[in-house]
């Protein structure tokens, strides 16, 4: 019996419009059974198709000479392909054309490292016995994730051939069982303006509901091209892929990790206020330097801030009022704090290859004896290390008062039919218990960040966000005007309600108000499209 590949299952966003569709394709089958003469069929075809002789061959070598199940060498082929296939027909017995239902993405890099790529079934996937052959199987992301609902079954037919291998009749037909579809968390409109907002930077987005721990959209770039999997990848592509020195199939969301600059400072000033150690109104004259034994400490404006306080100290990321903060408030409860903000640890997020970061102060192996580590831990930097991810459920922690979700990627899996398979209700993974006056004074302090801070470049008129700057130093005296360091906004809107958390990172891309706040910005604009249309026209 030939099999007759099942559709995968569609994968959807949270509105009903398709992240991920189907659309029939041609894929070049031999059947070794029925070759008779193997060189000529295999060197007619190398001819015809600009296919390596070997590369044939080894695919047909990786089967038994007798079977008739077909062996997939090509997939994809165009119409001009075909045609030539059909053409010399009658001197390639033992070589098929099918059509089969192939993966179609709205653009080539379309939420990429989201759904992930769907792959040929590779030698150690064939060992556990549950793929045939030139089976397409889900390899990262969701597709990955939920293979076993997406890949449905085949069916097949029984076809009786006459002495020169042509068709004469069907004997036998079973219909394919289309794979079961997914309705996923993900707001397309809102991914897509993400990825638009992050063309030409290196980095990541995360855009959460703080309410529930949605993931709205997420978005690692460079990203890989999906449709260059749809086909067969060769070899060289494939090295050429994973050798690429700006990693594009590293999602950078889960799997890499960075300082995050001043965005900590939301973790030192809830520390110090919660067990206070620090009040509102603590007063620090910043002259631009802070000195620390033998050590000098700069602020990242020269000449200082001024006399500032804890709100100022936000509002316009003034490093020498935490360098004091953090001494004061000392490692072990900023460390603590950091894990209760979910820091150290994963987020759960279904997704491989997550990092958990890392918080100095919990991870010592000796005593933590330097007051200078202290200080550069308080403003976001030295061993420190978070993701992206961890970032945004920090930020829908302080938006919600102190819920920290799973992030959630999947509603809901059903068949065509309305029977539920599976579904994900959402999970609270963590509670920080901070006063009602801390958590009132943090969202404060963060809108006045966007109004009349740091954060100014994510103004939107008519819309409350509440943001933090960040600008991570990567290398020693790195200067972020050079982008060299990496750029934070960490976000959520509107302040009263809280439905959306943005946040951003763009590699190398300099101070964080400057870079990736106007990056924020244009996602926001997109969300609250209309609500900035009516008020562009009532004003």
């Amino acid at each position: 019996m030939r099999p007759a590949a099942a559709p995968r299952g569609v994968l959807f966003d949270r509105n009903g419009l398709p992240l991920v569709d189907n659309r029939p394709a041609f894929t070049l089958s031999l059947i070794p059974r029925e070759i008779d003469n193997r060189e000529k069929v295999l060197g007619r075809l190398s001819v015809l198709l600009k296919m390596p002789y070997l590369e044939l061959d080894d695919a047909l070598g990786r089967v038994s000479s007798d079977s008739l199940m077909p062996v997939r060498v090509r997939r994809g082929l165009t119409l001009v392909e075909v045609a030539r296939v059909e053409e010399w027909k009658l001197e390639l017995p033992g070589v098929i054309v099918e059509v089969e239902p192939q993966r179609l993405y709205p653009t080539s890099r379309f939420a990429a490292h989201l759904l992930g790529y769907v792959r040929e079934a590779n030698d150690e996937q064939l060992k556990q016995g549950r793929y045939r052959r030139g089976d397409m199987v889900g390899q990262s992301g969701l597709e990955r994730l939920l293979d076993q609902y997406l890949r449905g079954s085949d069916g097949g037919e029984r076809i009786e051939v006459d002495a020169m291998g042509r068709p004469i009749r069907v004997i036998q037909h079973t219909e394919p069982n289309p794979g079961a579809q997914v309705v996923t968390t993900v707001d397309r409109r809102i991914q897509e303006a993400a990825e638009r907002a992050m063309e030409g930077h290196a980095g990541a987005v995360v855009v959460m509901d703080p309410r529930d721990g949605d993931v709205l959209a997420m978005v690692s770039t460079p990203a890989f091209a999906l449709d260059q999997f749809t086909g067969t990848i060769g070899r060289a592509a494939w090295v050429q892929l994973v050798r690429d020195p700006s990693h594009p199939m590293l999602n950078r969301t889960v799997q890499s990790q960075y300082a995050p600059g001043s965005v900590f400072k939301i973790v030192v000033a809830a520390a110090g206020l919660q067990e206070t150690t620090l009040t509102p109104v603590d007063r620090v004259y910043c002259n631009g330097q802070f000195h620390l034994g033998n050590w000098t400490f700069n602020d990242w404006k020269e000449g200082g801030h001024g006399t500032v306080d804890l709100h100022r100290a936000i509002v316009q990321s003034c490093n020498v009022y935490f360098y004091q903060a953090g001494l004061k408030i000392g490692i072990d409860t900023i460390a603590r704090y950091a894990k209760a903000f979910g820091l150290g640890a994963p987020t759960g997020i279904d997704l491989p290859g997550e990092k958990v970061g890392l918080i100095p102060g919990l991870h010592r192996g000796k005593r933590w004896s330097y007051s200078g580590d202290t200080v550069n831990l308080s403003i976001g930097q030295g061993a420190l290390l978070v993701t992206p991810m961890q970032v945004a459920r920090m930020m829908s922690a302080v938006a919600n008062g102190g819920v920290l979700f799973k992030p959630r990627l999947v509603q809901r899996v059903e068949r065509a039919d309305g029977q539920l398979l599976y579904s994900d209700p959402g999970l609270v993974n963590g509670h920080l218990a901070l006063s009602p006056m801390v958590w009132a004074f943090l969202k404060q302090s963060l809108l006045d960040v966007v109004n009349e801070g740091t954060g100014a470049e994510a103004r939107i008129p008519g819309i409350d966000i509440a943001g933090k700057t960040g600008t991570a130093q990567m290398i020693a005296n790195s200067r972020a005007e050079r982008g060299q360091d990496h750029a934070w906004f960490a976000s959520f809107a509107p302040v009263q309600d809280p439905q959306y958390v943005v946040v951003v990172l763009v590699e190398r891309g300099g101070k964080g108000g400057h870079i990736a706040a106007p990056i924020a910005r244009q996602i926001y604009n997109a969300i609250f499209l209309e609500k900035v249309a009516s008020a562009g026209v009532s004003g």
